[in-house]
């Protein structure tokens, strides 16, 4: 199950690798584009902070360039894509296909057996976040652009700690459930729900409260890129993937589960 996962982390860090190369490889084209430059400066404030950009910011900046198109919204998809997913294949999918009774018939407990595939979760993303970074720091070596290493070291901690929570709560739904159609719709759906809240937050200064109440909100790739150390949003993802985690296991442990 681990090198499976590993693997599968391998192969989704593989391709968020070639995505970013591209994006960073147009770079230098980009920034020094006059029309760039001035469609940047022209953009709603809105506008610029629904991709994740603060309204005193200039788009054809190197860190606001690389916090909307590296860390935006294709890679908070597809790395909430694999956390559910991962969830999923460890406990619903197993109890689904019936190939959990085995791991349950072995000598082992069932907290056990449950910590370890919450260990293969957070290993696998610990290696996609990893690979991922190392990616953009080679990509960026590569085109001679020069950058503040701890900043993306601490963007990476606070991106593993964001959707260690996505799979922690998926991993919860998956002891919930039996089917794998209730696991990944309820997770997918809180997920697609706080990815709404904090767009629409955005969008408007009257509802910028409501980014307080999504996870997405406690993750701003500029910010941190720009210097800021986000030591409260990190340990609160961390904090709620312990609660989901913990959840999951009580009732993994005294769940009816056929053998």
């Amino acid at each position: 199950m681990l090198k499976r996962q590993g693997k599968k982390a391998i192969n989704y860090a593989t391709g968020l690798s070639f995505y970013n190369l591209l994006l960073i490889g147009v770079y230098p084209t980009i920034s020094q584009s006059m029309v760039a430059t001035e469609l940047a400066m022209n953009l709603p404030n809105s506008v610029k902070r629904v991709f994740g950009v603060s309204s005193a910011s200039e788009l054809n900046r190197f860190e606001s360039y690389v916090s909307t198109q590296c860390f935006g919204r294709v890679w908070l998809l597809v790395m909430g894509i694999y956390s559910i997913s991962t969830a999923d294949a460890l406990i619903t999918k197993l109890v689904d296909q019936g190939a959990m009774a085995y791991l349950l018939s072995s000598p082992v407990g069932r907290q056990e057996v449950f910590f370890t595939q919450v260990a293969v979760l957070v290993s696998g993303l610990a290696l996609l976040m990893g690979l991922t970074v190392l990616g953009i720091w080679g990509e960026m070596t590569l085109f001679h652009i020069p950058i503040d290493v701890w900043s993306y070291f601490r963007l990476g901690i606070l991106g593993f700690a964001l959707f260690s929570a996505v799979g922690a709560y998926s991993l919860f739904f998956s002891v919930l459930f039996d089917v794998e159609e209730c696991t990944i719709l309820s997770a997918s759906s809180l997920t697609f729900l706080c990815y709404a809240l904090d767009v629409c937050s955005d969008l408007n200064d009257r509802f910028s409260w409501v980014k307080k109440l999504t996870i997405f909100g406690w993750v701003r790739p500029q910010e941190v890129l720009d210097g800021e150390v986000p030591t409260i949003p990190t340990l609160g993802l961390f904090g709620l993937s312990t609660i989901f985690i913990l959840l999951a296991g009580y009732i993994f442990s005294k769940k009816d589960i056929h053998v």
